[in-house]
Parts: structure tokens; C-alpha cells; sequence
């Protein structure tokens, strides 16, 4: 893919493209990446809430040190070590933080849903009426997938003794309190999901999250001067979830070359400048969070070869 990525643009004019970009814009749109992972982890603190109080900095640490893992390590590694690495230094249980990333990842796809069909609202009827069929009959297949997860997970919550009951039922006597337990826990960790406010109050949280992720991408495309608008920006993000799909270290070769379709494709911007757009954008969103999460990793004692073992071992105790 990041091959095919480099094909699209003769790589001459990628580098005029990146030779004049504005660099105090870029300076602007690095503090704004930083800022979104901060209030990441301030909003996992918020899902959290019902298992326990980390502090800011520990969230934030965790949180820097999963992205630094899976931009090094390949499959999303780092999904496993943010958590895992949480209950090693909180102590809260493995079963809640791991449940909690499941939680963010319903609320992400929540958020990115209800923003691109309001950019679509906004400038659909400037994109090609057959890409955006696709898009649009991709986010209907998500929408349909995330409200069947999110009733599912109510359902066990509203539910939840009988739910845990009927779910250990099949296992020896002699497991099931510590089956009960872990069960208890992980539902803590989804527990938002059961409340009408507390998952107002964290959507709204997202939303707002996402909001300040499109206007990164905005402030960027000045970098560029790039006619890239607030609407039109959602459409790139929606594009690009769908690229870091593609479970690569830091999303190389399938988020270079989402970007650039849907800048090219969709928004008809010269494939130089999208393909210069691409890789700095990646950079941004990648690099600077990955020396904050490796600088973290190293004051706090955990080295790769560790957040690999996170990543492949069961979670400890309960599991």
C-alpha cells in the first residue's frame, strides 16, 4: 500500500509541495495532535470513572505509551499494552481498563459516523455521486454493526447479574467466583453505555474529541493552503478510520494511501499535494506521541521487549 501510495505522484513535485509548507502552521497542527491524545486519555478517565480514579498523568502516560507500541510493534499492539500497562501502575482491574478500550472504540465510531453524515450534509453535493455511494453505503453498514454492539453490551448491563449468571453457568464450580469477578470488572469498564447521562456526557466529551481532530486536519491543509473546510475534513477522517484498518505499525501504507484518495478522489486536490499532505499528516499524528510514549516507557521501567509480553500474555490475575 505505501508503495502504491509513492506511485500516485511524481515524488519531484511531492518534495516542492513539502518544501513550501508554512512551518508555523505545522508547528500549530503538532500542538492540536497532542492536545486530542491528552483529551483521549482525559475521556478514558471518564469511562473509567466506575472502576477507578488514575490521574491525569498516569492516563496520559498509558495512553502515549499504547500509541508509541503500535506505531513499533504491528496488529494495534498497543490496544493490549495501554490498558495492561494502566493496571500495572493503578492497579485497577485488567478486565475494566480492557473493556474500556472496547468502549472507546464504540464511542470513536459513534462520533465519526455522526460527524461525517453532517459533512455529507454539508458538502456532499460536492463529491462525485459514485464514491459517495460507496462511503455512504460503508457508514450505513457501520452504523448498523455499531447499534447492534451497543445494544448488546445495554442489554448485559441492564441485565447484569442474571447476564453473569447464565455466562458461567457452563464452567466448574470451582472457577466461577474468579469467572464472576473478572465478569464484574470487564462490565465496569463498559458501564457508560448503561447510563442515558454519563453516556450523554461522554459523548458529547467524544464529539467534541473529534471535532478537534477534523480542525487539525484543517489547520494543516493552511500549512498547504490547501481549500480543505471543517466539512470536508470529516470526510478525510472518515476515509482515513477505514485506512488504519490495515493493522501496520503507526497505520503506514493504509493511512498514507486512504488520505490520499480521498483528498484526490473524492475532494479532486492535485495528487502532489494530497500525496505531501499525507506524509506529513502521518507524521504528525504518529511521531511526536510516539517519543512522548517511549520517553514514558523509560521513566516508568517498561521497555519494548516488556510491552511486547503485555501484548501476548493474558491479562494477570483474574484471567
Amino acid at each position: 500500500l505505501f508503495a502504491y501510495f509513492l506511485w500516485q505522484a511524481p515524488l519531484a513535485e511531492v518534495g516542492q509541495e513539502l518544501a513550501r509548507v508554512h512551518l508555523g502552521w505545522v508547528s500549530v497542527a503538532v500542538g492540536v495532535a497532542l492536545l486530542t491524545y491528552f483529551l483521549r486519555a482525559l475521556r478514558w478517565g471518564l469511562i473509567l470513572r466506575p472502576a477507578g480514579k488514575p490521574g491525569a498523568g498516569q492516563l496520559f502516560g498509558c495512553t502515549a505509551a499504547g500509541f508509541a507500541t503500535s506505531s513499533i510493534l504491528p496488529a494495534r499492539a498497543g490496544e493490549l499494552v495501554r490498558p495492561l500497562l494502566l493496571t500495572a501502575r493503578t492497579g485497577i482491574p485488567p478486565a475494566a481498563t480492557l473493556a474500556s478500550i472496547l468502549t472507546e472504540r464504540l464511542l470513536d465510531g459513534a462520533s465519526v459516523l455522526i460527524l461525517f453524515a453532517l459533512s455529507i450534509a454539508l458538502v456532499g453535493h460536492q463529491l462525485p455521486a459514485e464514491h459517495l455511494v460507496l462511503l455512504q453505503r460503508a457508514a450505513g453498514l457501520a452504523a448498523l454493526g455499531l447499534v447492534a454492539a451497543v445494544a448488546v453490551v445495554v442489554l448485559l448491563l441492564r441485565r447484569r447479574a442474571g447476564a453473569i449468571a447464565v455466562l458461567v453457568r457452563p464452567f466448574p464450580i470451582r472457577w466461577r467466583s474468579r469467572l464472576e469477578s473478572f465478569l464484574g470488572h470487564l462490565m465496569d469498564g463498559l458501564a457508560v453505555l448503561g447510563s442515558p447521562w454519563r453516556l450523554l456526557e461522554i459523548t458529547v466529551w467524544s464529539l467534541g474529541l473529534w471535532l478537534l481532530i477534523g480542525f487539525q486536519l484543517v489547520v494543516l491543509a493552511w500549512a498547504f493552503e490547501l481549500p480543505l473546510g471543517l466539512g470536508q475534513a470529516f470526510v478525510v477522517v472518515a476515509v482515513s478510520v477505514i485506512g488504519l484498518a490495515v493493522p501496520t505499525p503507526a497505520g503506514v501504507g493504509g493511512f498514507h494511501t486512504a488520505i490520499q484518495i480521498a483528498l484526490t478522489q473524492l475532494l479532486g486536490m492535485a495528487a502532489a499535494a494530497a500525496t505531501g499532505y499525507a506524509l506529513l499528516h502521518h507524521a504528525i499524528c504518529f511521531f511526536p506521541i510516539t517519543v512522548v510514549g517511549l520517553a514514558y516507557m523509560a521513566a516508568t521501567g517498561v521497555s519494548l521487549g516488556r510491552a511486547r509480553e503485555l501484548a501476548a500474555d493474558e491479562p494477570p490475575s483474574e484471567a
